[in-house]
């Protein structure tokens, strides 16, 4: 009898040795990984290129062996608990999620990284951008640099980290462990003289003996087996009946062994889970829809025309003025134009949109925005006769900005308050005939952009001028009271050097219209009578802007 007992001992510590075995080996690090389906054009496709990227340093768990569990747990909803639940079930460490939006020829695969050991999102989103339907070239590349990585540092969900191999083989014997067995038959060992009426003292003196003889009970199952199997269904019925109080003791028992004791502590859980999958997606942001705040947008998407938060731009403006007088044919003492040359100048323009910040926002406030611009002119002067007359050029505008996203075109509205003033100084005792202007402007405006490619981003902008003040030309010493309009135009480009940073250029083209109503001396006392000589004026700016800008 001892020697059955002491074999048997040997057999158990070699199996549990055995099993040990898998997490020696998990020194490599490998982590295993489960992709869930994607959404979109081609998800299967991609899908399936996304299993083979990860597998050349990843174990990848079948997508069905997933299904199939979250279905037996009851945890097909996609929220961290329920994840977190599976991914425990079946030792898994990461978990990828994602979908895939078509542009024009090209894909865009979105990503997001779960932590097996707390179903939670682990780090930003990843966007990879793919010429065609296979994740290959450029696309394989950024995936292996920034997925991979990921994967990598994204703690283990199993006691002692893993290695591949080791875990698969781990999975399949857990389910036959000899000890799990050798624990149940245990269990209902003890179970059965509870039923033929065993002493609850005898049963307690039992639990406070020390290791040896427990175990002695333990071989004294197996010398029991044949017996306890021999027992039929009608006499555990009959048992059942002569005692109904200990009854619940051994179902209770006999449920505790490794995985039931799992399944009994998950199953309260599931109710609750059940009741608050709604609030839970909520909380966690998966699969919830909020009119203000979602998940981070990140990437290359966060910086479209309709997501960016911060457009910048710095760099050098380019402005030639042009100005002209209508005036009665016969005048002979008619006003000179003037022709200035293209002058360089230095220009900031910048428009953030405060709430679209952190990219989490959904709603349309966060396309709600504020815009600022400088561009003075670095030098210039002016000629009169022989004489050289020095200048100073600026224009400055601030304001609110509206955009609204259509896809890959972006369209928008604007409205800014500014000044813009053209002053010629005297020197050497001559003074300009040409009056010096300040306008005080507020310009309502529409602009549009939109997504040619990848890099490239066409422009344009149209403004109407509504002038609140010219300076000294509608003076009475010049040519009076006025009527004013005006308009001006901009159209470009951007091309994105980088993630964050591009380049843009522009033409731009600015017209302000002059009526004189007769009240100014220089439009009527030109000659000898009193009638209105200088019936009106045009003021144009033509030029452009080379600059590089920073989006965020």
């Amino acid at each position: 009898m001892t020697n059955s007992r002491l074999n048997s001992w040997l057999i158990l510590v070699a199996l549990a040795s055995w099993l040990c075995l898998p997490t020696s080996a998990e020194a490599g690090g490998r982590k295993r990984v489960v992709v869930l389906e994607l959404e979109g054009p081609k998800a299967e496709k991609f899908h399936d290129d996304l299993v083979k990227l990860i597998k050349k340093t990843h174990t990848v768990i079948p997508i069905d062996k997933w299904n199939g569990t979250a279905e037996e747990l009851d945890a097909s909803s996609p929220n961290d608990k329920n994840i977190k639940k599976v991914a425990k079930k079946l030792k898994i460490d990461a978990i990828v999620q994602g979908k895939i939006e078509k542009r024009r020829d090209e894909y865009i695969i979105q990503l997001k990284l779960r932590a097996g050991k707390s179903g939670a999102v682990v780090g930003n989103r990843i966007d990879v951008k793919a010429d065609g339907p296979r994740i290959d070239g450029s696309a394989s590349g950024d995936l292996k640099d920034e997925l991979i990585p990921a994967i990598d540092s994204v703690g283990s969900n199993r006691a002692g980290g893993g290695d591949d191999e080791a875990e698969e083989e781990e999975d399949k014997p857990a389910k036959k462990k000899p000890t799990k067995k050798d624990d149940e038959e245990v269990e209902e060992e003890e179970e059965k003289p509870a039923k033929k009426g065993f002493s609850k003292k005898k049963d307690e003196a039992e639990e406070e003996e020390e290791e040896k003889p427990a175990k002695k009970g333990f071989s004294r199952k197996k010398d029991d087996e044949n017996a306890a199997a021999l027992k039929t269904k009608k006499d555990k019925k009959d048992d059942e009946e002569e005692d109904d109080a200990p009854l619940p003791k051994p179902k209770k028992v006999a449920k505790k062994d490794d995985d039931e004791s799992e399944e009994e502590e998950v199953k309260p859980k599931k109710k609750k889970v059940a009741k608050r999958d709604d609030g839970d997606d909520e909380e966690e942001g998966i699969e919830a829809s909020s009119e203000d705040e979602g998940e981070s947008v990140g990437g290359s998407e966060a910086l479209r025309p309709g997501e960016r938060a911060v457009d910048a731009v710095l760099g050098l403006s380019f402005n030639a003025r042009r100005m002209s007088f209508t005036y009665s044919s016969d005048l002979g003492n008619n006003p000179k134009p003037y022709k200035g040359v293209p002058v360089a100048g230095v220009l900031i323009d910048a428009t953030v949109y405060p709430l679209a910040i952190g990219h989490k926002r959904k709603g349309m406030l966060k396309n709600l925005g504020a815009t600022v611009m400088y561009d003075r002119v670095i030098k210039i002067n002016s000629k009169q006769g022989d004489t050289t007359l020095p200048t100073s050029q600026a224009h400055w505008a601030v304001g609110a900005v509206f955009r609204y996203p259509l896809g890959k075109l972006t369209v928008g509205a604007s409205v800014r308050y500014g000044r813009q003033n053209f002053t010629i100084g005297s020197a050497g005792g001559v003074t300009s005939e040409m009056p010096n202007v300040n306008y005080t402007i507020l310009d309502p405006g529409a602009f549009l952009r939109y997504e040619l490619g990848s890099k490239i981003i066409l422009n344009a902008r149209f403004g109407y001028l509504a002038f609140l003040g010219t300076g000294a030309i509608q003076k009475n010493d010049q040519y009076g009271a006025a009527t004013v309009t005006g308009f001006e135009g901009e159209l470009g480009g951007d091309y994105l050097l980088t993630k964050n940073i591009f380049a843009r250029a522009s033409f731009k083209y600015e017209t302000i219209g002059f009526k004189f109503k007769g009240t100014g001396s220089q439009s009527t006392m030109r000659d000898t009578d009193m009638e209105q000589d200088v019936f009106g004026a045009r003021d144009n700016y033509i030029g452009g802007t080379v600059t590089v800008g920073y989006l965020y």
